[in-house]
């Protein structure tokens, strides 16, 4: 075990390494201790520090270029200012660290594979860099490695991200706000709930990529590929004080309920809305007026659609495990793909606790409802009307039927089920 004096002499000798001095020596330290450290203005460059701690160091203006970070701990350490242009970050964890303004050029973040011990056998672990939380605003990234990463809840304001490589990141809920990702490639990045206002986005590969509930008003995505990706096609623009709910309720999700607030439009007549691609977890939409609304391949995974008048709307492709029908009025939806699946619940520390909650359909009225290719996971259907619903290739699988109305449904189309016999 080295000793703080012992790392400090060696940081010492580093500088005079750097500087082509008598008596410089390149620092080598494997999982060194230099957690809550204070240095500033000065160069650990070409340094090899693989699994070294600087948990909540205060590290300000210092030049990491070149140096070997492989598997770090930068846990809530203050970088602000510092330099890390061309380091091996592979598998670092800078989760709720300060780095703005900082410079990351060329750096590589992209996950690190680690040696661990299990019951006395070395096991290869692959793990994400992790920059959850960080603050990045001002940051320059161009032409970094982030492929994986997780960047979450991070801030990365008037950061400058062109021509990174951000395969797959997660940006889940970041606040990009004017950040220049120009040339970014970004194919399959969850960017759900992340706020994108003025951010440059010429010639960004954006296949693939979630793009649900991020507020696209006004964000120019004429020059990027949006191929496949999720929630970016255009939509008629929400009402401001709907998408204010439907802003604060991606923060809601994206944060864990710690800010933001979930969606209650209890009541409101939203008729012809469009909620498409937006991930609506749990909002609460009862009694309310949406005769026509759009909720294209939404997420409603349990809502509460208690009451509402849902005639004419489209659900296609939506996912409703969970959710509250109940007495809703679906007459002549269309619900084509949809999947009336089911939610294990978790408790508050994300464990299984074993209860399953099913979608609730009692009452709903789907008469003359376009259900096909429709699955559903054993929800209650106690007294649900599908009167000459097209049920074409519908999965019921074991859900109970017993008290269903069928009449003029063509019930021979259904892919399986137990269909009453008064259908």
């Amino acid at each position: 075990m080295v000793s703080r004096p012992e790392l400090i002499e060696a940081i010492k000798k580093h500088q005079r390494y750097v500087l082509k001095q008598p008596g410089g020596k390149r620092m080598q330290l494997r999982n060194g201790n230099l957690s809550r450290i204070k240095m500033s203005k000065i160069s650990l460059e070409d340094a090899i520090l693989p699994g070294a701690n600087f948990i909540q160091a205060v590290i300000k203006d210092v030049s990491f270029n070149f140096c070997d970070l492989f598997g770090t701990n930068f846990v809530e350490a203050d970088l602000e200012g510092s330099s890390f242009e061309r380091a091996d970050l592979r598998g670092a964890n800078m989760a709720r660290a300060k780095l703005r303004n900082a410079s990351l050029k060329a750096a590589d973040l992209r996950s690190g594979v680690m040696i661990v011990m299990d019951a006395g056998r070395e096991r290869r672990v692959k793990r994400a860099t992790d920059l959850g939380n960080a603050d990045m605003a001002g940051s320059v990234m161009a032409g970094a490695n982030l492929s994986e990463a997780n960047m979450s809840g991070s801030s990365l304001v008037d950061a400058d991200l062109s021509d990174a490589n951000m395969f797959a990141v997660n940006l889940a809920g970041a606040d990009l706000t004017g950040c220049n990702l120009s040339g970014a490639k970004m194919k399959n990045a969850n960017l759900k709930g992340a706020k994108l206002h003025n951010a440059v986005l010429a010639g960004t590969d954006l296949s693939g990529a979630n793009l649900r509930n991020v507020d696209l008003n006004g964000v120019d995505l004429s020059q990027a590929n949006t191929a496949n990706s999720l929630g970016s096609k255009a939509v008629a623009p929400l009402p401001e004080d709907i998408r204010d709910l439907v802003n604060a309720h991606s923060e809601w999700l994206s944060t864990g309920g710690r800010q933001g607030k979930p969606l209650d439009a209890n009541g409101r007549d939203l008729s012809g809305m469009d909620f498409s691609g937006l991930d609506l977890s749990a909002a609460c939409f009862e009694n309310c007026v949406l005769r026509g609304a759009l909720f294209v391949d939404t997420i409603l995974a349990m809502a509460s659609l208690r009451r509402a008048d849902l005639k004419l709307a489209k659900f296609n492709s939506a996912i409703l495990n969970g959710v509250r029908l109940n007495g809703a009025n679906c007459q002549k939806a269309i619900f084509q793909g949809a999947r009336f699946g089911a939610v294990e619940q978790r408790d508050g520390n994300g464990q299984k606790t074993g209860v399953i909650w099913y979608a609730d359909l009692s009452g709903a009225d789907f008469s003359k409802a376009d259900m096909r290719n429709a699955s559903f996971s054993q929800p209650k259907m106690a007294e649900v009307k599908m009167v000459r619903a097209n049920i074409s290739g519908v999965a019921f699988g074991e859900t109970d039927l017993s008290s269903v109305d069928f009449a003029g449904a063509n019930v021979a189309a259904a892919l399986n089920g137990r269909l009453p016999d008064h259908a």
